[in-house]
C-alpha cells in the first residue's frame, strides 16, 4: 500500500511591494516614494512627495491579488472616493488615486507625522485626561462624515492618528458605507467586514442595514479601552471600577455607546461628544460612600433582586450595585423573577427591593412581573426602570404599585441614592 500523498503546500504569499517597485510603476513626475512606514489588512503604506507641489503625502498601495473576494477592489475604490468628498479637519485628506499597473492599486493621502492611537496605547502613553481631549474630536471627525451620509463602519485605534499638534485624525474609510446606497455589512461571499473587537452586533447580520449607530457602537468601545487600557471583553466591570477616581458619568456613556440594541446607544455620535465634553466642563462632585447595610431587621446587607434583559445593563446595575455593598440576584425574564422571589419568601429571606424593566420584549414585562409579586408580597418595594420615560407607568409609577421610578440611562450616584432612599421607606414602614 503506497503512502498517502502530502498535500501541496500552500502558495506562498507575495512579499509587499518595495519602495523600488512602486517608485519603478509610479507614472513619471507625480510623487517620489522614499520610505515604507506602515502595513495592514488592507494594503502597505508609504512616505512620498508630491513633486508638483513638494508637500509631504503619504501613498498607499493594494496589491489586487490580495483581495478575498470579488469585491475588493471596488472597496478600495470606495475607499478613496469616499474619503475625497470628505473635507475635515480631523479627517486625513485624499489627493490622488489609481493603478499602478495590473497589479497595483494607489491612493494618495495627506501625511500624518504622528502615530495610530494603537500604538500610543500599547507604549503606556494613553491617560483618561488624554482620551477625554482625543474623543470628542474623533466624534467630530464621525460627525462631519455622517452629516455627508458616510459611515466608517471601521473605527478602531490603527485607524486614529494623532500629529505632533495633538490634532485626531480618522484614516481608512475603506469599508465606508454611503448611506444613499443599499449595501450591507457583510459581503456577497459571506465575510464580515470591520474588526471583530469593535465591531457592533449589526454588522454580523446580513439580513440587517448598518447604519451610522455602528460607528457609535465602536466609539464606544474604544473609549473603554482608552479610559482603561483594557477592552471590554466578557464580563467587563464599569471603567471607573478599574480606574479608581475616573468620573463615573463616563460608565453611563460607554455602556450607552455600546448597547446591544442599537435603538438603545446614543442616536447620533453628536450626543455622545457632547456627553464626553460635559465631563471635562464641569467635573463631577465626591462619589457616594457604599450603602450600610440595612435589611429588613436582619442586620444583613440588603437583598435586591433585578430584572433585566439587556446583558450590558444588567452587568453594569449589577456591579454598581454590587460596589455598594448590596446583594444582588439577577433575571432576565419576569418569570424567572417570580420564581426566585417565592423562592426567597419561602426560605425566609425576602427581597428587601425589586429593580424591574419595564419592557421586556420576548418575556414577561416588569408591570406584568409586578402585578403578580404584589399578590405574593403584597408590602414589596420595587423600582421601575426604563428609557421610555413618557411611558404612563414611568410618569406615574406609584398609580401602578411601583415605589419609585429609574430612567435610563443611569447615573450611578442617582441610581444608588434612590435604593438608598426607596430602602429607607421600607425600614419606616417596618417601624410603624
Amino acid at each position: 500500500m503506497s503512502p498517502a500523498a502530502e498535500a501541496p503546500p500552500a502558495p506562498a504569499r507575495p512579499s509587499p511591494p518595495s519602495v523600488e517597485d512602486i517608485t519603478r510603476m509610479m507614472p513619471l513626475g507625480r510623487y517620489s516614494v522614499q520610505a515604507r512606514v506602515g502595513m495592514g489588512g488592507m494594503g502597505t503604506v508609504f512616505r512620498g512627495t508630491q513633486l508638483s507641489l513638494g508637500r509631504p503625502v503619504a501613498v498607499k498601495v493594494l496589491r489586487v491579488s490580495d483581495g478575498y473576494d470579488y469585491a475588493f477592489e471596488d472597496r478600495f475604490r470606495r475607499e478613496a472616493k469616499a474619503m475625497a468628498q470628505l473635507s475635515h479637519p480631523n479627517i486625513v485628506a485624499i489627493y490622488d488615486y489609481g493603478h499602478l499597473g495590473s497589479e497595483f492599486l494607489f491612493f494618495v493621502m495627506e501625511f500624518v507625522d504622528g502615530m495610530d492611537m494603537g500604538e500610543i496605547m500599547r507604549q503606556g502613553r494613553m491617560t483618561p485626561e488624554l482620551a477625554l481631549q482625543l474623543l470628542p474630536q474623533i466624534c467630530l471627525a464621525l460627525e462631519y462624515a455622517h452629516s455627508k451620509g458616510i459611515v466608517h463602519r471601521d473605527v478602531k485605534p490603527a485607524n486614529i492618528m494623532l500629529n505632533r499638534q495633538g490634532e485626531v485624525k480618522v484614516t481608512d474609510f475603506g469599508l465606508a458605507k454611503n448611506l444613499t446606497k443599499q449595501q450591507t455589512m457583510v459581503t456577497e461571499t459571506h465575510l464580515v467586514m470591520g474588526t471583530p473587537e469593535y465591531a457592533a452586533p449589526e454588522q454580523y447580520d446580513a439580513h440587517r442595514e448598518v447604519d451610522h449607530r455602528a460607528d457609535i457602537y465602536a466609539v464606544g468601545v474604544m473609549a473603554y479601552q482608552m479610559l482603561t487600557g483594557a477592552l471590554p471583553r466578557g464580563s467587563w466591570l464599569p471603567p471607573s471600577q478599574l480606574r479608581p477616581g475616573l468620573d463615573t458619568r463616563l460608565d453611563t456613556i460607554v455602556t450607552k455607546a455600546m448597547m446591544q440594541d442599537r435603538a438603545q446607544r446614543y442616536q447620533s455620535i453628536t450626543d455622545m461628544r457632547r456627553a464626553l465634553q460635559a465631563v471635562t466642563a464641569q467635573p463631577a462632585s465626591q462619589p457616594l460612600k457604599p450603602a450600610a447595610p440595612a435589611t429588613r431587621g436582619r442586620g444583613t446587607a440588603p437583598r435586591i433582586l433585578l430584572l433585566e434583559d439587556d446583558l450590558l445593563v444588567r452587568d453594569l446595575l449589577r456591579r454598581t450595585l454590587e460596589w455598594a455593598k448590596f446583594e444582588v440576584h439577577e433575571t432576565g425574564d419576569g418569570k424567572d423573577t417570580l420564581r426566585l422571589y417565592q423562592e426567597a419568601m419561602q426560605a425566609g429571606r425576602p427581597y428587601d427591593l425589586v429593580i424591574l424593566d419595564l419592557t421586556i420584549p420576548d418575556g414577561m414585562c416588569g408591570r406584568e412581573t409586578m402585578s403578580h409579586l404584589r399578590r405574593i408580597d403584597p408590602q414589596i418595594l420595587a423600582i421601575v426602570s426604563s428609557g421610555y420615560r413618557d411611558d404612563p407607568v414611568m410618569k406615574d409609577s406609584a398609580a401602578h404599585g411601583f415605589t419609585a421610578a429609574l430612567p435610563k440611562p443611569y447615573q450611578r450616584e442617582a441610581l444608588i441614592q434612590l435604593v438608598n432612599t426607596v430602602l429607607a421607606v421600607g425600614r419606616k414602614k417596618a417601624v410603624s
